[in-house]
């Protein structure tokens, strides 16, 4: 008998095997965002122009709230609830790495206008600033494996991850409105525009400075903490929106002495002072972070028996969203 046969003799075989199916692999994940042009309306992203290159995926596929019947009987055990609330979360990690050409906005840039901030692009470079206001909504696409996963009018919110000796990443957590799950044949993507980031190192980063100093550096993680509500009330729109945010930042840095830097009488004296880190060497992949700090806790830690020093920061306007400031030059 050929195994391969689709003939009677091999009928309920075949038919048990498209019935059972194939199981979805987690590696074989495409997403694809695109901003939209009327918020919670389908952008209709296309891998050709609106592909991203992640790292760690992860759908949320449902999330709901729940209200709960609470009703008492002469027994133990459940009540019921009923699902009230229901949206959809995508959460990923994308290098941090320029365009590979000054002027030219990186290809991940649609998703920083998606957690509340503003784009702006002149010949030499194009920089990214926080807003309060009229925060831009994406579509996106999250397949997995060949089941598709819409989200609409999606907002979020981005950490950015600087490790010495590993590669700069932001990490975008994404609510959006649930937009329906349905099998579709994942998009070819278009990846090219991703460039190659360089490791946070001390070949790489030109330069780092806080409270008028220049320590050396085992990482640097900033928080923009948006809060981020799904909001759907009888008599108004679903919508998810991004009501406030609280950024916050941890540098780890090598121990000095109080001659050198007194960091605990400036957390004391709630001292504010710009942060500058400047990484990257070649045109068009430079990444400079830029943020008004103040210290709230200091700790220390060690590495390679060596004392560290881990700053607990806020970041803080000054003129109002001005706390942190994100060019790619």
């Amino acid at each position: 008998m050929n195994f391969l046969d689709k003939g009677p003799a091999n009928a309920g075989l075949f038919y048990f095997l498209e019935e059972v199916g194939v199981p979805l692999n987690s590696k074989r994940v495409a997403i694809i965002a695109k901003a939209e042009s009327q918020e919670g309306i389908d952008a209709v992203p296309t891998g050709d122009a609106n592909a991203i290159l992640v790292a760690n995926p992860k759908i949320t596929p449902f999330e709901s709230d729940k209200a709960e019947r609470n009703v008492v009987r002469p027994y133990f055990g459940n009540a019921e609830s009923v699902v009230t609330g229901v949206r959809m979360k995508a959460e990923f990690e994308v290098e941090l790495a320029g365009s590979g050409t000054r002027g030219t906005a990186p290809a991940w840039g649609v998703l920083l206008k998606g957690c509340g901030f503003v784009e702006a692009i002149d010949k030499d470079a194009v920089s990214y600033a926080p807003v309060s206001t009229g925060h831009e909504s994406l579509t996106i696409y999250y397949n997995l494996d060949g089941v598709q996963h819409k989200l609409t009018g999606a907002r979020g919110t981005v950490s950015f991850d600087l490790q010495n000796k590993a590669l700069p990443r932001m990490k975008f957590v994404f609510t959006g409105v649930h937009g329906g799950i349905v099998d579709e044949v994942a998009p070819a993507l278009k990846l090219t525009p991703f460039q190659t980031p360089m490791p946070f190192d001390a070949a790489n980063v030109a330069s780092l400075q806080v409270f008028g100093f220049s320590p050396a550096v085992q990482s640097l993680s900033i928080d923009i903490a948006n809060e981020v509500k799904h909001r759907s009330l009888p008599g108004g729109a679903e919508r998810v929106l991004i009501t406030g945010r609280k950024p916050t930042a941890s540098l780890q840095i090598e121990s000095t002495r109080i001659a050198e830097r007194d960091w605990f009488g400036l957390a004391r004296r709630v001292m504010n002072s710009p942060l500058s880190l400047v990484h990257g060497k070649a045109k068009g992949n430079i990444i400079q972070l830029d943020a008004t700090v103040s210290i709230g806790n200091a700790d220390y830690g060690d590495s390679d028996n060596i004392s560290m020093t881990t700053l607990q920061l806020s970041l803080l306007p000054t003129n109002g969203d001005d706390e942190f400031r994100l060019t790619v030059r």
